[in-house]
């Protein structure tokens, strides 16, 4: 398995399929941005957490605005964009290290939103 040395986050053809019938504003969104792995110690937790946070700040980035305008609350658009764009990230660069962090960071998110 080679070791990719960039990935790159873009932004679903799923997500943007399923999104509201009415367009919304683009703010200034991109299609898509490079997170690089080149340096990345996967035996390191650390490193693997700092990747991640890396990846969630891309997708933040590609999927544009979180907040409907007027209302409090993520977009579904939103919601569905950067869920896909963080696990084809996961998924993408195939480390076993990584797709455990991201799945542990799944269950905590479910976990705290039961709880809300």
């Amino acid at each position: 398995m080679a070791l990719k040395s960039t990935l790159l986050l873009c932004l679903a053809a799923a997500a943007a399929a399923t999104a509201y019938a009415e367009p919304e504003p683009n703010f200034g969104m991109q299609d898509s941005t490079v997170v690089s792995v080149k340096k990345i110690n996967f035996n390191r937790p650390g490193e693997v957490a700092a990747l991640y946070r890396h990846i969630t700040y891309a997708a933040d980035r590609v999927c544009g605005p979180h907040a409907v305008p007027g209302f409090h609350f993520d977009s579904p658009r939103y919601i569905r964009c950067y869920d896909k764009a963080v696990d084809t990230a996961v998924t993408s660069l195939d480390r076993p290290e990584l797709t455990a962090y991201h799945q542990q960071r799944l269950v905590r998110d479910s976990r705290r939103l039961a709880s809300q």
